[in-house]
């Protein structure tokens, strides 16, 4: 045995062990606005492998930075910001993540001679696919508006898909989920904002409500699907709905990436 962790503790002291730094990267979905109507969207940069620690609030005003910590490993990759204003309204900003989609990442670090080492790129398990559970989360600014939560639903084609309301704050969407009735919610009002916190809060409460939504799909199904975020009125006058296409990533064009893209590979 000590002849064996000799042996180990030469070949970490010659250079031979490499060692991961836990910098993950991630290639995700691309979200695509199909009309305007006076929204404005921010997503990170495409085709690119992008770290969790680049992580970027588009709307810091409204979402801090360090609000990302309460978040779900995955979601800190597939996420999108959004804004909606004009001149009678007051600004409604939204920050959407979608923690279940399928990924590809991989991790890079250096031996112990400084040497950059980079581990081959892995695509997400396939078992996890499989679960008929896609989670779209939602946060919103606490403006004095009202949130109809039946508004925001997934289309394929011509066909509507609709989910469940979920608290975020009992677990993961596709884990011991805990069901709320869909509402319509006052984004400004303290109960909403008390009973729509995620994951470690309200702990560390935040002063703006999440809205969690559990849909019967799995990552697969999600490829060429159109989110469709309606719902909010503002002193009766309702806000125009935000469509999103999703569509995976082409991971052929993600430098180092060698295998196929995700949007061929057999379901």
């Amino acid at each position: 045995m000590r002849n064996i962790l000799a042996a180990i503790i030469l070949l970490i002291s010659s250079g031979c062990g490499p060692y991961m730094n836990g910098t993950d990267y991630l290639a995700v979905l691309e979200y695509t606005p199909i009309s305007a109507n006076g929204w404005k969207i921010f997503t990170p940069e495409k085709n690119v492998w992008n770290s969790k620690y680049q992580y970027k609030s588009y709307l810091p005003h409204y979402f801090p930075n360090a609000d990302r910590n309460g978040l779900e490993w995955e979601a800190k990759f597939n996420y999108f910001y959004a804004i909606y204003a004009s001149d009678s309204n007051t600004p409604l900003a939204l920050w959407v993540r979608l923690p279940d989609a399928l990924g590809a990442w991989k991790s890079t670090g250096g031996d112990f001679w400084g040497n950059r080492v980079e581990s081959a790129p892995t695509s997400h398990a396939q078992y996890l696919c499989k679960r008929k559970c896609f989670g779209v989360e939602i946060s919103t600014n606490a403006v004095d508006m009202n949130f109809d939560t039946q508004g925001v639903f997934m289309m394929k084609g011509d066909n509507v898909i609709r989910g469940d309301l979920a608290a975020l704050n009992k677990g993961y969407l596709c884990k011991d989920t805990v069901y709320l009735n869909h509402n319509n919610y006052r984004l400004s009002d303290p109960k909403t904002i008390a009973l729509m916190q995620f994951k470690r809060y309200p702990k560390d409460a935040l002063s703006y409500p999440s809205f969690g939504f559990k849909f019967p799909l799995d990552c697969w199904d999600i490829e060429n699907t159109t989110l469709v975020i309606s719902g909010f009125t503002y002193k009766g006058k309702s806000i125009p709905p935000l469509k999103v296409r999703l569509n995976y990533t082409d991971l052929s064009q993600v430098p180092g990436y060698e295998c196929p893209p995700a949007t061929q590979q057999a379901q």
